[in-house]
């Protein structure tokens, strides 16, 4: 026990030098080499852990969260170099501070020329288009604004809190449902959450918390409050939208009705019929224009050139939305539902089919499926969440350009290993936990048999 405590700090402080490392980088676009290299590493030291955390020591659990603690607050005041979207939320809080709908105006409208500055709003992306952040993010960013003006170190502690807040929910959880604690590491210590969370700061951390206290709320019983939170989830991130009727399944229509009329309310509160319009009319054109890092996508786009010479980039999008829906109709009639770990376990497979045929994914879009990775420990979506920073590369082209090999790298082994845990209808972590479990029961009863 104390030679895996020796192991569990020394890790620990490996993975610390390792975040301090990547903020001395400095712009990791023009380091991208030493950076995926230092993620890869810190993802080694993660499973490494995994596979050797000392389950029934409660000093290693102690050791566990301080740590996951301390590689946040490492990271939290680097700039967040990878990824703008930071700034887009000060953008949206300031332009809402102002008295102007968000959702109004596109940051390079006319109308906004008052707002624009040297400093905030060359960092912004995507500024043809609406505001993608739905209303219950809005007020993030607002409360932020509100308090700390355009700091967007304030701006990242606020969704950095939520993602660490998370980790104590999955606490929680995995205590409740007996579970090995073991599998905490793969969120605790995982670059990918830390990374994605704490250095670039993503919203998408609000809407994980709220899913995860709404698996809470309703393994207590809480379905009212449950379902409320699991309104506010999707208000801060639409995609969870397709666990709807799951929800009416598990928790029925009664504690569903007032988080609807409390999710429409905040709703009107921000759009009008016409912004409505614009905010729907540039979510379609999101779907239809973007692509990144996708997968299916690119293997039909590929199919579409080699085979019939033709390019369709712009008109895949809507026939694997349509795809996603028949699956997701699927997963509602035939997935059991008989408890809240049912509920998350459907709802992560629903995710899951989502991202695959997404025409984007950006590393951070993964935690709408990986949010459950603690408490269904499936070993292609924790290789996922590891590979994923394979996508950075492309930044260290100019223009962007993804190479083959990255995409390989990350999607081969990814999917090789769910064709293999949906084969065999089991996780391949889990199967490794039980065979753990037994020879650590056979070693306990040999050690009682010899001691009498």
């Amino acid at each position: 026990m104390l030679k895996n405590l020796v192991w569990l700090s020394l890790a620990g402080a490996a993975q610390e030098m390792i975040w301090i490392a990547i903020i001395r980088l400095g712009p990791l676009r023009d380091h991208t080499a030493p950076f995926i290299g230092l993620m890869l590493l810190a993802f080694a030291i993660c499973i490494g852990v995994w596979l050797s955390f000392p389950n029934r020591s409660r000093l290693a659990l102690w050791l566990l969260i301080p740590f996951a603690l301390l590689f946040r607050l490492t990271v939290l005041f680097s700039p967040p170099y990878q990824s703008e979207d930071v700034y887009r939320y000060i953008w949206d809080a300031r332009v809402s501070s102002m008295g102007i709908n968000p959702y109004s105006y596109s940051p390079n409208a006319r109308e906004l020329d008052g707002l624009k500055d040297d400093s905030g709003y060359p960092m912004i992306n995507s500024k043809p288009y609406i505001t993608a952040y739905p209303p219950l993010s809005q007020i993030f960013f607002r409360i932020s604004y509100r308090v700390f003006g355009a700091n967007f170190i304030a701006m990242k502690a606020i969704f950095s809190i939520f993602e660490f807040l998370a980790v104590l929910l999955v606490w929680r959880l995995i205590t409740l449902w007996g579970r090995s604690i073991q599998s905490l590491v793969l969120m605790a210590w995982n670059p990918f959450f830390i990374f994605e969370f704490s250095h670039s700061g993503h919203s998408d951390s609000a809407m994980i918390f709220l899913i995860l206290l709404f698996i809470y709320l309703l393994n207590r019983g809480g379905k009212f409050w449950g379902v409320l939170s699991y309104a506010g989830a999707v208000l801060a991130k639409l995609h969870p939208a397709l666990w709807f009727p799951l929800i009416i399944k598990r928790a029925g229509w009664k504690p569903a009705l007032p988080a609807i009329a409390a999710g429409m309310g905040l709703t009107l509160l921000y759009f009008t019929p016409a912004s409505f319009l614009r905010y729907l009319k540039s979510l379609g054109l999101y779907f239809r224009l973007f692509e990144f890092n996708a997968s299916v996508h690119y293997l039909i786009r590929a199919f579409g050139r080699v085979a019939f010479h033709q390019s369709w980039d712009k008109v895949i999008g809507p026939y694997l939305a349509a795809v996603l829906l028949i699956i997701a109709i699927m997963i509602y009639w035939k997935f059991p539902l008989r408890n809240a770990r049912d509920l998350l376990h459907a709802g992560f497979w629903i995710m899951t089919a989502d991202l695959c045929l997404a025409t984007t994914v950006h590393p951070w879009y993964l935690s709408w499926a990986a949010l459950a990775l603690p408490l269904i420990p499936y070993a292609f979506m924790a290789y996922w969440t590891g590979a994923c920073c394979l996508s950075y590369i492309a930044y260290s082209y100019h223009p962007v350009f993804e190479p083959s090999w990255a995409l390989l790298l990350e999607y081969l082994p990814m999917y090789a290993l769910m064709l293999w845990e949906l084969w065999h209808r089991r996780s391949l972590m889990e199967a490794w936990l039980d065979r753990r479990e037994q020879k650590l029961a056979v070693s306990s009863q040999l050690s009682e048999k010899t001691l009498f």
